[in-house]
């Protein structure tokens, strides 16, 4: 291990691991913190996994203006800005312990306990979020499987965007950001309240150029988005209550003509998105709880355009009209049941019934579209044991059409020492369904052409095809997890040790044609369970309050990907390198007085490479692999620091602020593809630098 590893390695050990939240036991805070939708509430200290929480204190002096930049400060979180070379439109991307690409399939997203990643493709599109990040009260992320809260997809991670109480926004708000990169966001809210009702309605929309090409060109990847997000609040009675929340955006997006697919035209993908969600809580009696709750996603993707001009002898040149829209829809509604029957003992169970459905001539080129059923029974129980030792069990069992049933369970064990320190041993279990894309997916190009100007043919181009009945990719970890609380409650410190295994990871090779029809390539991808993977790491946080106007909180992460498969090829090298052996996050904040504030952020992130960057395949079907030249890690070492200063304005019962924002001010980095290919030149992320101003009156 070289000096910078052994020394950033003997930092994480004595830094340990705390929550990045303000503690439930932080004496300047008395605001606990509750755990995700679906769990009992739980303090970190006697949490069965391990839990970041990014609060709204940090999302202001984080100075972000996308929920990614404000998940940098979590450990092992590593953010990107896809290239997109193969025509499609621009992305950001949020990845935890690597193994992703454009698309991070293994980890589940959720706002207020509402699922959002894709159903057709995994993932979530975050330009393409239709909440505005002035309505967050927080972020949690469970770092590590929690299959028996979420269900499927809770994989190596789950992000639990939380918003406020329309309670909490009374009055009217609105914020404006203007910077270089034609940065332009505004953000209106207003709340109110009738009686027992409360409410808010906001209005949003965030504009910027997106990114510059090493060669100092601008990429074409504008980004336009707009949302109306409203939320009501009906206290019925003393023990129930009614939760109605709903939203519509549309996003526009610029994507540059294809390199790797190169029919692709420069062009503007639309988006329209909206959801529908109903909760209602109820309190039966002291003992029992229960919360019902339904949701709807709809997501509409216009893509429609005519082919770039194809020369292919002795066919003439031709185009032909392409679309790639799809319509996505999700229902699912839940039944939660909480039972506290003895001081020593809290149980949860529930059930849920979950339909997604996909139309796209594209995707599905046979049957225009699918659908699945999935059903999920859950149960969790915490067991005190006596003050000291406490027990913690979940399982979930899962059935989606066309899979087989799948139990995920979880334990956990902790030891409380005393008031200030915790040990949790930990192991539990996740699957991940495959994606109706990758079950289903049925791809190919057609066309129309002439020979010699009279001949007319039809060509075919096969890209994927649904051949393998897929197996759910399955996860195991284990962990050894320790909470601390020192100097009179003022820095809490935490950490774990864990260890994921990966098995039956999803992969499309490009095969022979498998149809036997007359496809012009011969081959086309097929999606199989071919890859096994081992994570090995140490994850730290720390939060430290030296009194109410300095706060420091601080993150970081050892990693190590192994393959395990007993045939190495290029892709398993490619998984070793999807994420970095260490990276870091440091978040300072001060309050200088009532009109003035800063707040500094520094993110390291170490060599890695995307699953989807290019990379050096030159080891690709060979046995034993050569020592050197197969794959390279391509985004190296990314250093990004961040500073933002406030000015405090007090007009009456108005409050105003101004805030400049200045962001990668340690120079031009590239976190996605450093060399996209030989005809695109690298992206890189520059200077960024926006005044943002905020009125509120109540």
């Amino acid at each position: 291990m070289d000096s910078n590893r052994l020394a950033f390695a003997t930092f994480m050990l004595l830094l340990g691991y705390s929550s990045i939240s303000s503690a439930v036991d932080d004496p300047l805070d008395d605001i606990p913190i509750v755990l995700s939708d679906n769990t009992l509430e739980q303090s970190p200290a006697t949490s069965p996994v391990a839990i970041s929480s990014i609060d709204r204190e940090m999302i202001e002096a984080s100075g972000a203006r996308t929920i990614p930049d404000a998940l940098r400060l979590i450990p092992g979180i590593v953010v990107g800005h896809s290239v997109n070379d193969f025509g499609d439109k621009p992305l950001l991307v949020v990845a935890y312990h690597g193994h992703s690409d454009q698309y991070s399939r293994q980890m589940n997203v959720l706002i207020d306990g509402r699922s959002i990643y894709d159903p057709l493709l995994g993932g979530v599109n975050w330009y393409n979020i239709p909440i505005a990040i002035d309505d967050i009260e927080r972020i949690e992320v469970t770092r590590g499987p929690n299959a028996s809260t979420y269900g499927s997809n809770s994989f190596q991670a789950v992000i639990n965007i939380i918003t406020r109480h329309a309670s909490e926004d009374q009055g009217h708000f609105a914020k404006v950001n203007i910077g270089n990169h034609d940065i332009f966001d505004a953000t209106y809210r207003y709340g109110g309240n009738s009686g027992d009702l409360d409410y808010r309605i906001t209005l949003a929309t965030v504009n910027d150029d997106g990114q510059d090409r090493a060669d100092g060109n601008d990429a074409n990847d504008d980004v336009s988005s707009g949302l109306i997000d409203y939320r009501l609040d009906y206290q019925i009675n003393n023990r129930n209550q009614l939760t109605y929340q709903g939203s519509y955006g549309r996003t526009d997006q610029n994507a540059e003509q294809g390199l790797r697919e190169p029919i692709k035209p420069e062009r503007v993908i639309e988006d329209t998105n909206a959801h529908q969600y109903l909760r209602w809580d109820s309190t039966i009696n002291t003992s029992q709880s229960f919360v019902v709750k339904y949701f709807f996603n709809y997501l509409d993707e216009q893509d429609e355009f005519t082919s770039r001009t194809i020369d292919m002898p002795p066919v003439d040149p031709f185009t032909f009209p392409v679309s790639l829209s799809y319509t996505s829809q999700r229902h699912n509604a839940e039944f939660t049941h909480f039972i506290n029957p003895t001081k020593s003992i809290d149980l949860v169970w529930g059930l849920s019934a979950q339909l997604d459905k996909v139309d796209s001539d594209y995707y599905f080129l046979d049957t225009g579209g699918v659908k699945r059923n999935t059903y999920r029974l859950f149960a969790n129980g915490i067991f005190e044991l006596d003050s000291r030792n406490t027990i913690d069990i979940g399982a979930l069992y899962e059935k989606s059409d066309g899979t087989d049933g799948d139990v995920s369970p979880r334990i956990a064990y902790l030891h409380h020492f005393n008031d200030m320190h915790t040990v949790r041993l930990g192991a539990s279990q996740a699957v991940r369904t495959p994606f109706l894309f990758e079950q289903d997916g049925n791809v190919a190009f057609t066309g129309e052409a002439t020979i010699g100007g009279t001949i007319p043919i039809s060509l075919y181009e096969l890209l994927y095809y649904p051949v393998n009945n897929l197996l759910t990719e399955k996860i195991t970890t284990v962990e050894l997890g320790y909470y601390g609380k020192y100097l009179q409650n003022r820095m809490l410190i935490n950490a774990r040790i864990f260890q994921d295994k990966l098995e039956d990871l999803i992969y499309a090779p490009e095969v022979p044609d498998p149809t036997g029809l007359d496809n012009v390539n011969g081959v086309a991808f097929v999606f199989d369970n071919l890859y096994k993977t081992s994570v090995q790491g140490l994850e730290a946080e720390l939060d430290y309050r030296h009194d109410r106007s300095l706060r420091i909180v601080a993150s970081g992460a050892i990693l190590n990907i192994e393959s395990e498969d007993e045939v190495r090829t290029g892709k398993s090298r490619e998984y070793e390198e999807s994420a970095p052996d260490h990276s870091f996050s440091l978040l300072a904040m001060k309050d200088f007085s009532s009109k003035y504030s800063a707040s500094l952020g520094f993110y390291y992130v170490g060599d890695m490479a995307w699953m989807d960057a290019n990379h050096n395949n030159t080891c690709e079907g060979t046995t034993p692999p050569p020592v050197s030249g197969c794959g390279y890690r391509n985004t190296r070492g990314v250093r990004k620091l961040d500073l933002r200063l406030v000015r405090n304005f007090k007009f009456g019962k108005e409050n105003a602020s101004l805030a400049l924002n200045l962001q990668n001010l340690l120079g031009e980095y590239n976190d996605y593809d450093s060399a996209p290919s030989s005809q695109a030149p690298a992206v890189e992320q520059n200077l960024i630098a926006f005044l943002e101003f905020k009125l509120k009156m109540y």
